[in-house]
């Protein structure tokens, strides 16, 4: 036998074993077909006036695009639809590209504030205080106050205690 022999009768066994396994799943569709038939068309019938609407609808929004008019402006919108498209792409290059960009150098990294130490309430504060204050009570002796003497004499004057007055200016 030769190869061209071998080539034709597999192809053949090829050709009735797809037919064999083909045979009985379109046979299937086909039934289930016949027994789905009458569902659909009870379907169809009671959203008739619902696809009538629709192909009304198309209709009108495409009235404009079956002008002759059209025709004429084909460049400008086939112009408008490329510069549209390449925006379009350069738009998420760049994204992809600050993605990257971000997430290489960590700056995409959320902004949370680190966590205080446990805040003390106003009555705590008050409690920890008055604590202390009689900490500080019972352990020292009563200072005696002290007088502070200020030299006699003339005080000396800065700028601070000066009154700063304006001059009034007149254009006429």
């Amino acid at each position: 036998m030769d190869a061209a022999t071998v080539l034709s009768v597999a192809q053949r066994v090829a050709v009735i074993l797809a037919h064999s396994v083909s045979w009985p799943i379109a046979k299937l569709i086909h039934v289930s077909v016949i027994l789905l038939r009458p569902f659909y068309v009870i379907i169809a019938f009671a959203l008739l006036p619902f696809i009538r609407l629709a192909q009304a609808l198309i209709r009108v929004l495409s009235l404009p695009f079956s002008v002759k008019w059209l025709e004429q402006i084909e460049t400008l919108y086939v112009f408008l639809g490329i510069a549209s498209l390449i925006g379009c792409i350069t738009g998420v290059t760049l994204f992809a590209i600050f993605k990257f960009l971000s997430s290489a150098l960590s700056i995409d990294a959320p902004i949370v504030p680190d966590k205080r130490a446990e805040m003390r309430t106003a009555a705590q504060y008050r409690a920890d205080r008055r604590i202390k204050k009689e900490e500080t009570i019972h352990h020292s002796p009563r200072p005696t106050p002290v007088v502070l003497k200020k030299p006699a004499g003339p005080r000396r004057r800065g700028l601070l205690s000066q009154a700063i007055i304006e001059e009034e200016d007149s254009d006429f």
